[in-house]
Formats: structure tokens, sequence, C-alpha cells
């Protein structure tokens, strides 16, 4: 099937994963295991959307040091196209420490190293690989400058812009939330764009129109095991999660949004593409690591057709 270009704006990490028996309290000292993995949520996202067989672009930024070479293997092993990839003489790549425990929940704490030196000039350069009609991902790792530079570029290039607003910072100017076409934050990145806690579907809704009052055509909230809460001008509606065994919930909005980010190129319907992405984010969350854990089309198509079954019956 043919499919709109794709190309993520993102950061790529190094992840240290430990994985502990549960997450520490203040002050506490625990033993894990140390897991090195490839990350970073423009990364992961574009990872995602590879594995489910397209060919997306990934803009990102990596320092010459020995954690660039394997982030860029797998990248290319997972078939993101890295030509707008950049290695920056002289910096380091960024970097991630991840906690997971045995309930699948983590804390996070990032170095952006690199990534944090993405100039708008560095923008305008990676601009020319952006195709017509094609679909941009962007997510808020990058500096804002960086995103309010690409935003600017939506009228000119004429493309579709998903915007993953993680990790949420202030800053974002009206004029380029009014170049988002979807913004898919999670419930905690919801509630501190709003400052609505979000604790049912009617909070959901009401979260969603004080977004939607920021300029975007349409909110895509992430809602964990509740699902996911879609509203745009014309019509609101919530998909349920697929309840599954969770091992390891790192990287499930980044494959949710690479999920949703691939059927839309392929042109499937809003209400099915977050049905799909639901899928993705669902066997993402039932293994551990990042990129490692974004299942192919086939194991997608396969989990769809049996929770299909079970619905019939």
């Amino acid at each position: 099937m043919r499919s709109a270009p794709l190309i993520f704006f993102g950061t790529t990490n190094l992840d240290l994963c430990f994985n502990v028996e549960r997450l520490p309290t203040l002050g506490e000292s625990l033993i894990g295991l140390l897991v090195r993995h490839p990350g970073g949520k423009g990364a992961n996202q574009a990872v995602a959307a590879a594995r489910l067989g397209l060919k997306p672009k990934l803009f990102s930024r990596l320092g010459d040091d020995e954690a660039s070479g394997h982030l860029m293997l797998s990248l290319a092993n997972a078939g993101v196209d890295t030509s707008v990839v950049q290695i920056a003489q002289a910096e380091v790549s960024g970097s991630a420490l991840v906690m997971v425990g045995d309930d699948g929940g983590n804390m996070i704490v990032i170095d952006p190293g690199a990534n944090a030196n993405v100039t708008p000039e560095l923008i305008n350069k990676a601009a020319a690989q952006i195709e017509p009609n094609s679909i941009v991902v962007a997510e808020m790792g990058l500096p804002i400058e960086a995103l309010e530079q690409l935003f600017s570029l939506k009228a000119q290039l004429g493309f579709r812009l998903i915007f993953n607003p993680a990790p949420v910072r202030p800053g974002l100017s009206r004029a380029a939330w009014s170049a988002v076409d979807v913004v898919t934050p999670n419930e905690s990145e919801a509630y501190e764009l709003t400052g609505i806690e979000i604790d049912s579907q009617e909070a959901a809704a009401k979260a969603a129109q004080v977004l939607l009052a920021l300029g975007p055509k349409a909110v895509l909230i992430t809602l964990g095991e509740r699902g996911a809460f879609y509203a745009d001008g014309e019509q609101t509606f919530l998909v349920p999660a697929f309840p599954v065994v969770v091992v390891d919930t790192t990287a499930a909005g980044d494959a949710f949004n690479g999920g949703f980010a691939a059927a839309l190129a392929r042109d499937v319907p809003v209400r099915e593409a977050v049905r799909q992405a639901m899928a993705v984010a669902a066997l993402c969350v039932t293994r551990r690591g990042a990129q490692a854990s974004m299942p192919t089309a086939a194991e997608v198509d396969e989990f769809l057709y049996h929770k299909t079954l079970l619905e019939i019956r």
C-alpha cells in the first residue's frame, strides 16, 4: 500500500535502563540490573513506524562518540532513513537514566547532549528533506526555537503536523500551536498544559477543549490503561485500551505516536488509526526496552485479528 512520506523531528538517546523490583523512594538505594538500549523519543517513534513497514526519515543530532555508532546502527537496522541524522563533532550523544519496576512503571531522567544544540538554521537545512504532502512528527525534546522554526515552515511546505508535547516545556507561541494538526499529550502532559486533572472521560473532554483553544486542529490524549480520547471541531470519541500484561511502559507513548503517524500516512481513517496505535502501544508494553519493544506490522495485524474475534464473541 502506498503511503505519504513520513519524517520525524526529535531526540535520539542512549538509555541506561535499571530493572528493579520496585521504584525507589527518596534517599533509598536499590540493587538492579543495568541494560543499555537505544532510545530517544524521536528515534523511538521513527523506529515504531519503520517496524510497521514504512520508510520514515529521522532528523536528529548525535555526538561523535561511541554511543552514536550504536544508535545509528539500531535506526538503520529498523529501516529508518538516517540520511538527515547529524553527527556533531566534539559533542556527546544524549542519554537517559531509566528505572523500570517489576510492575512496568518507570522513572526517567534525560541528559539531552547534542539534542540541545539543534538550531533553527539546522531545521531549515533539514526541511529540504520534507517532501510534498508529508506527515511531520515533532516532539518537545528539541529546543523551543527549533520547533518554532519547523512549525513556521508548514504553510510554505504543505505538510501535516503531529506534535507530541513531551517533555512539556513553556514558551511555544500561539502561531506555532496554530500550525499543529494533531497534538498528542498523555494525561500528565495534558494536565501540565491545561491544569485539568484527567480522572474521567468528561475531564478528558474538558482538557481537549482547552487544548483546542490553543490552536491545534485536533487533540488526541492518551490515557494509559483507559485508552485514548480524540476531539476536533466535528467529533469526539474514546478508544479503549487493549488489556495486556504490562512488563515495561518505557516508550509506550512513542509506540503510540509512531503507530498513529504510520496509520495516517497510509490514509487510515482517524478512529481506526487511533485503534491501530493503541495496538502498537499495547504490544510495546509487553516487552522490555524502547526500540527493541516496537512490534512489526504482522504482529499488530495478528493482535488486532484476535482482539476483533473476541469482540465479535
